[in-house]
């Protein structure tokens, strides 16, 4: 699920959502194209709410380019520029799983111009750090869910595996020298891919990236063996045959890759 809010997450899709500081409350929201939104804030006062926005925005993406969180957060960029008549600038900001961007968000003046495309990592990272960079459930405010991705598993196009019963059983034989790519440690695709692991009994090396666009290079380069993504990150790459499909992670199978089987 991508949002214009904080949301969790329903089985291995991805609850991403784009938030801003709390202490403002928006006051509508337009749904166009994805969903769209427009937001004014009681905080500035309503000469200010009246004039919203007078200048850029910046929609804070917490991974890297080239990810499922950033193909979807230039899309809906590109779209609220249309819509607000003012540039939403896109700024990638990766690290800690996601939880750097926000923090960056957090930190911003609560004045409506700064929001982050956030994800279940978000309300992941409160649990898995004993310090995170900022208090979930008071420093970001939920503005309006945008969609729901689900995750694959992908592996290296010349992985000895052509679905999930081939891939744990070729896992469990070689684990000791097999490699596990990740957007970031505390990432949705990490605890999706260490739950994975935890199912059929592997025990595998993580190599932890800045975002999913880095990890998929690799992938493709074939310098790691398997990922855990979202959707939009590998589609293009499952299609053009650079990487390996082997399952979507979820109970039905998606529209998106209707040949591809479902871990059920």
């Amino acid at each position: 699920m991508i949002a214009l809010a904080i949301a969790g997450g329903r089985g291995h899709d991805l609850a991403s959502v784009i938030t801003t500081r709390r202490y403002m409350r928006p006051r509508h929201a337009v749904l166009a194209a994805l969903i769209v939104c427009a937001l004014r804030y009681d905080a500035a006062g309503p000469a200010v709410a009246q004039s919203w926005p007078s200048r850029p925005l910046t929609m804070v993406v917490p991974f890297a380019a080239g990810g499922g969180t950033d193909v979807l957060g230039r899309i809906v960029g590109r779209r609220l520029s249309e819509v607000l008549g003012q540039q939403v600038i896109i700024e990638n900001v990766g690290g800690a799983g996601g939880m750097v961007g926000s923090a960056r968000v957090v930190k911003a003046a609560p004045d409506g111009y700064q929001f982050v495309l956030g994800s279940r990592a978000d309300a992941i990272n409160q649990t898995l750090y004993k310090n995170p960079l900022y208090n979930f459930a008071t420093d970001l405010a939920p503005v309006v869910l945008i969609a729901d991705q689900p995750t694959l598993l992908v592996a290296r196009k010349d992985f000895p595996a052509d679905n999930l019963r081939e891939f744990i059983a070729y896992a469990k034989a070689n684990q000791a020298s097999m490699q596990m790519a990740s957007a970031g440690a505390g990432s949705t695709g990490h605890l999706d891919c260490m739950l994975l692991n935890a199912a059929i009994g592997i025990n595998v090396t993580h190599v932890p990236y800045r975002g999913g666009g880095p990890a998929m290079q690799d992938l493709i380069a074939g310098r790691i063996d398997y990922f855990c993504t979202l959707s939009a990150t590998a589609k293009q790459q499952i299609e053009g045959k650079l990487v390996k499909a082997i399952a979507i992670l979820s109970r039905d199978r998606s529209s998106m890759l209707p040949e591809l089987a479902s871990a059920q």
